[in-house]
């Protein structure tokens, strides 16, 4: 594959992609590839929790009038006299009803009807005072319902330091903590609620969408699996865990998310952003027609989405439809001028055209207004990796690491760079980091053998390539690599126990 046909594959698929002919001669030695996730942006939204049933929420205005005569006991119900209040008897002067009455005489029973016994009527309890807890509690809820976050915070601390088990304060706390940004503590006082209420839909629910603002999103996915558990099934969960499932990273979870999606949009048809949701998935899956449905549904449905519209230009730059893709991707920027998701996509679709001064800039805008996304440097960094540029490429993917330190995309990048500073053992490094990332990645596999094979170690090289074209079949380049190497090294590589397999 000569380097204008390499630079094309790159393009297209966002991806650097270079044959083992490249790899093992002097000359190209320094170039490697890496296919995957490389520059794309996860333009996901998130589904607002439903909003809890605030247990107080009018205990406050109910509260009775200290005041009130509906606060005095009632002792009207049966008089001295054994009748009911109200009925015709002789009272001290100036006396009313519903005080006890001066009774002069008892009546006498009747000589031919037994006396009946009088029955007590019915009474008005007194209403009881509101308790300091409930008054604080009510304050937070108040508060909280308000949107005053942090406000609502001290409320809900005050409450929980009157009673320290209520688990509605304890959420109540984690929420406002989560409203607030205050991601960590959030997660902090939700773990405090689930281990009162391990089954709590609502704790668990809380947790899960607060890891996923920490950008944990595995741990992300097993707790929305443990909302689902508990019997969380509306459309918001299944949308919120396709988000998580996707931003993983690993292609086993894209499947995952593209089903979850659809569960989703089966719960609510309506939902525009999870449409777009699921034609972002589908475009990284390369099934750009279905992608371009989706997300023309997702437009259909909300004309002012810039989500919908930023979406809609990065599938349309894969279909090579530069036009519209520019059109959308305008669109989305007018709608949304700070959102880093909109840079983002706007970078990715200005990259596809080769536009790279331009692609930097946007891609500097999304880090700008997103300083704690990984996807933004990690874009920058592969445009550099592009551009030759190696060296700047480290220092944004390195960022990039740092932020999402659990993504294999990012450490296989990282690796590519290393490989063309022909750093082959901070290269082999970050390719083993990526494998165990995500043990799908074939792309680290391919890059991880190529670097092997720099260094001579054939059986390394061969197990490498081999589990790439094992991952994916019908890639015809890793087919070839491998082939060469067993030719070259006339084995069949090593077995997981480190003995040679036979041929």
């Amino acid at each position: 594959m000569n380097p204008k046909s390499a630079k094309i594959a790159f393009c297209k698929a966002c991806v650097v992609v270079v044959s083992l002919s490249l790899l093992i001669t002097k000359t190209e030695a320094q170039m490697i590839g890496h296919l995957g996730v490389a520059t794309e942006p996860i333009p996901l939204v998130q589904a607002k929790r439903p909003q809890r049933k605030l247990v107080t929420r009018n205990l406050l205005a109910n509260r009775p009038n200290p005041g009130s005569k509906d606060l005095q006991a009632d002792v009207s119900g049966i008089n001295v006299s054994g009748k009911p209040a109200g009925t015709n008897q002789n009272t001290a002067p100036g006396s009313s009803t519903g005080t006890i009455a001066a009774v002069i005489s008892p009546p006498k029973p009747s000589p031919t009807k037994p006396p009946v016994e009088a029955k007590p009527a019915p009474t008005t309890p007194a209403k009881p005072a509101v308790s300091p807890f409930d008054e604080s509690l009510a304050k937070a809820e108040a508060l909280l319902e308000k949107g005053e976050a942090r406000a609502a915070v001290d409320a809900f601390r005050s409450a929980l330091a009157l009673k320290s088990d209520s688990m509605d304060a304890q959420l109540g706390l984690a929420e406002s903590l989560f409203d607030a940004k205050d991601y960590s503590n959030a997660d902090a006082e939700y773990q405090k609620a689930i281990s009162q209420n391990p089954s709590s839909i609502e704790a668990r629910r809380g947790r899960a969408d607060t890891l996923y603002e920490l950008n944990k999103y595995e741990e992300a996915v097993g707790e929305y699996e443990a909302t689902l558990k508990a019997g969380a099934s509306d459309a918001g969960i299944f949308n919120n865990y396709a988000n998580a499932l996707f931003r993983t990273g690993k292609r086993e979870n894209r499947d995952r998310a593209i089903e979850n999606y659809n569960v989703a949009i089966k719960k609510e048809p309506n939902w525009p952003d999870a449409y777009a949701g699921l034609a972002n998935v589908l475009r990284v899956q390369k099934r750009l027609e279905e992608a371009k449905q989706a997300v023309e549904k997702s437009i259909q449905l909300a004309p002012n989405s810039s989500l919908a519209h930023t979406v809609a230009g990065r599938v349309y730059a894969e279909l090579q439809d530069f036009n519209r893709a520019n059109l959308e991707g305008k669109k989305a920027l007018e709608l949304a001028p700070k959102d880093p998701f909109v840079h983002l996509n706007w970078g990715g679709i200005l990259y596809l055209q080769r536009r790279y001064a331009e692609a930097i800039n946007a891609y500097v805008a999304a880090q700008s207004y997103d300083p704690t996304w990984a996807v933004p440097r990690n874009s920058l960094g592969n445009l550099f990796l592009a551009a030759n540029r190696p060296n700047e490429a480290l220092d944004e993917l390195n960022i990039a690491a740092k932020l999402e330190p659990r993504s294999s995309v990012i450490h296989n990048n990282i690796g590519t760079a290393y490989m063309m500073l022909q750093k082959l053992d901070a290269a082999i490094a970050n390719f083993q980091q990526a494998t165990q990332f995500d043990q799908r990645n074939s792309s680290a596999f391919y890059n991880l053998g190529a670097a092997y094979f720099r260094q001579g170690k054939m059986d390394d090289s061969v197990n490498a390539f081999r589990r790439a074209s094992e991952l994916e079949p019908e890639n015809s380049q890793f087919k070839a690599a491998l082939n060469e190497v067993l030719k070259k090294s006339g084995g069949k590589g090593k077995d997981d126990k480190g003995k040679k397999k036979k041929g």
